[in-house]
């Protein structure tokens, strides 16, 4: 059966580049541009009479989506020099429109007929700003309030027991994701073997004998979160051409969620790259699970594990409730790049203030694997209740 693949209509990336071009020895910030650029051009064939499933991910400067002559037309951004701007055109109801465009950063423009024709296409738009949070999303379902399915989440959330047991089935189905991500992606270590056995412990011990409150429920969370990033301290994060693109002591080796050196302790302001990279593949994550929030009745602002009184209706609370079972499973992409990937400081600009950003090839990269593995659960139910 013939097979196609989509492809840019402005095709600048030769399929048979040479890697010893992409891995030029001196790592400049456009050679490594072009070499996570040439990582997402590879989303695999399409059998011809298939949709297509991959997203379309944009980044860079002077990036479009506009309607001309009834059909869409976009073009990528520019992330480094040379390069030539990649471009795009869908018709109606054709099988190679994406499920959804993700714009990450950058800058350009989208036309009010853009929007209207992705919407008619059932298309989604993710806009996520430099540090992986996400700005905005579109979807063509609406708002599709349900009456009881709001009401269940202000009870839910005012009841201790009805909290406490909502919580509790979100925390075993993340602890049990997490051994196993921890076993098809996590190298072994002391480290590895001694958190691992921690963690089936305490899964099976809240099974058998559940938290008496909700704060005690808080606790095993954070107990298991804590054995499992530590783990992530023995993967060796690997290096090259530091002599001419020194790296910070720190980025040596992964210890903390924390952003540490910029003195925040929180995570989004990263500085170190995996948490970078992780930002990314929450950002996407928590978009996607708004967008199915809203799809199915549910205020994604009314949160019952989150539940910040001061910032209530101002972020998607009850998203980031439900998405917990799901964060180990878009760590195993973060995981891939970790072990299969030597990086450079070309990857990983740093800001004024410590903080550091991603190169947006890369970016790019981070979520289209974060994606894929969202692929493999779309089908999933995120609330127990529906």
């Amino acid at each position: 059966m013939a097979k196609s693949q989509r492809k840019p209509i402005s095709n600048l990336e030769s399929d048979n580049r040479a890697d010893c071009e992409l891995d030029s020895p001196c790592e400049t910030y456009e050679a490594r541009s072009r070499y996570w650029l040439n990582k997402t051009l590879d989303t695999g064939y399409r059998r011809r009479r298939d949709r297509e499933k991959n997203p379309l991910i944009l980044t860079g400067h002077g990036l479009s989506l506009r309607v001309e002559k009834g059909s869409l037309s976009i073009r990528d951004g520019n992330t480094h020099f040379p390069a030539e701007q990649r471009h795009w055109r869908f018709f109606n109801g054709g099988l190679d429109i994406p499920p959804a465009i993700v714009i990450i950063d950058g800058s350009g423009e989208i036309t009010l007929d853009a929007m209207d024709w992705l919407a008619r296409q059932s298309v989604q738009l993710i806009r996520l700003r430099w540090d992986g949070q996400f700005n905005s999303v579109l979807s063509s379902g609406g708002q599709a309030a349900s009456i009881e399915n709001i009401l269940w989440q202000h009870e839910t959330r005012k009841n201790p027991e009805l909290r406490a047991e909502f919580g509790l089935k979100l925390l075993i189905k993340k602890a049990r994701n997490t051994l196993t991500t921890m076993e098809e992606y996590v190298p072994r270590s002391r480290i590895w073997e001694k958190a691992y056995q921690n963690i089936s412990t305490q899964t099976q011990s809240v099974v058998e004998q559940p938290p008496r409150d909700f704060q005690g429920l808080l606790g095993v969370e954070g107990a298991i979160a804590s054995e499992y990033f530590r783990t992530w301290s023995a993967i060796p994060i690997k290096w090259k051409a530091t002599k001419h693109y020194p790296i910070p002591d720190d980025w040596r080796k992964f210890t903390s969620r924390a952003a540490v050196r910029s003195g925040c302790p929180r995570a989004y302001r990263a500085t170190h790259p995996i948490n970078a990279m992780l930002n990314y593949a929450y950002g996407v994550l928590t978009a996607r699970t708004q967008m199915k929030l809203i799809a199915d009745g549910y205020d994604p602002t009314i949160g019952i594990m989150h539940d910040d009184k001061e910032t209530r209706g101002k972020y998607p609370a009850f998203a980031l409730d439900t998405m917990e079972p799901m964060r180990p499973i878009v760590d195993r992409g973060i995981l891939n790049i970790i072990n299969t990937v030597t990086f450079t400081r070309n990857d990983f600009p740093i800001q004024h203030d410590g903080v550091c950003r991603l190169n947006p090839n890369l970016a790019r990269r981070v979520v289209q694997l974060t994606k894929a593995h969202l692929s493999c659960i779309e089908n999933d139910t995120l609330v127990n209740k529906i």
